[in-house]
């Protein structure tokens, strides 16, 4: 699907389906090759496929061609409540026109449009829808991050419960919510990685400008990647502690069962040994004949349990 925006007079932005070669902004959203094809062909511009676009050098991903730019971004993207996706955007940037490629729905490209007039950045400009595009993204992307912070609590309250005992299967899902998160706040991490290169690699294109205001834009917007890459890493810092913590109490908890069955095991030895004695197929034996033998063995064996609980009682050991 092929979307051309064009600035109203409010300063937001006016969509219109197709390619029209006059607006500022066109988003080729899933094109195959024929439609980048005819695409790059109306525009003037050589359009990176798909394959093109994955490439993971950062040659290939931040280069200038001509009067060009070529910026692809790697960028997340909320299917639901539980699952995601990450997949390259491409941000191709002319003099007079900005043409993005996607392959996937990040929200920001859905919200910004509607929202362009609140934005901090014009839209009389390509540049400016850039940087507007880009303050959208980094602002889905600190949502993303509370999103994140939320499945985190959520996890860590299945699993440091007080009453009870944890259940397993809510130990499961709590780490999987926590494994889920984590992946998460990978893909953030990535992102607002790609997203600083990318303006850093614009900033050194303004250095032979004399755009001061590009500068100042570019300086806002590389304060807010860094506010959220600290809150990142801020996050798995934090979900690296309760993991590290329930695989302690983990621990403790197997530890605990192995003393247990440890000490049943010391608990039963005396017992164990009497019987093995009274076992033993020798012709004289004591108490073989003895009425009472059978019931005296028995009560040894009872007695010496019972002298051992007292003892581990007495340790402290039960």
């Amino acid at each position: 699907m092929i979307q051309s925006f064009h600035p109203d007079q409010d300063g937001g932005l006016t969509r219109e389906a197709g390619l029209v070669g006059t607006a500022p902004w066109i988003d080729l959203s899933d094109p195959d090759a024929a439609d980048l094809a005819r695409a790059g062909e109306r525009l003037g511009l050589d359009l990176p496929s798909r394959a093109d676009m994955e490439e993971i050098e950062l040659s290939s991903r931040l280069y200038r061609r001509g009067e060009v730019d070529y910026m692809t971004l790697v960028l997340p993207a909320l299917v639901d409540s539980e699952a995601h996706e990450v997949a390259p955007v491409t941000f191709v940037l002319s003099a007079r026109q900005l043409v993005t490629i996607r392959y996937h729905a990040p929200r920001a490209f859905r919200t910004y449009p509607a929202q362009a007039e609140q934005s901090p950045f014009d839209t009389g400009s390509a540049r400016e829808i850039l940087f507007g595009l880009f303050d959208e993204s980094i602002d889905r992307l600190a949502d993303i991050l509370e999103i994140t912070d939320a499945r985190i609590e959520s996890g860590s309250r299945g699993l440091f419960r007080t009453e009870g005992e944890r259940q397993v299967h809510d130990l499961r899902t709590a780490l999987s919510m926590l494994g889920q998160a984590g992946t998460l706040l990978s893909d953030v991490r990535n992102s607002l990685v790609t997203i600083e290169r990318a303006l850093g690699f614009i900033d050194r294109r303004e250095t032979h400008s004399d755009s001061g205001q590009a500068r100042r834009s570019i300086d806002l917007l590389v304060s807010d990647v860094n506010s959220l890459s600290e809150h990142a890493g801020f996050l798995t810092q934090k979900l690296s502690l309760i993991l590290d913590t329930v695989f302690g109490l983990t621990t403790i908890e197997q530890n605990a069962s192995s003393k247990t069955f440890s000490l049943v095991a010391v608990l039963f030895l005396p017992p164990t040994l009497i019987a093995a004695v009274f076992g033993m197929n020798f012709a004289l034996m004591p108490w073989i004949d003895w009425r009472w033998g059978f019931v005296a063995a028995l009560g040894t064996m009872g007695l010496s349990s019972l002298l051992s609980y007292l003892y581990f009682k007495w340790k402290n050991l039960l």
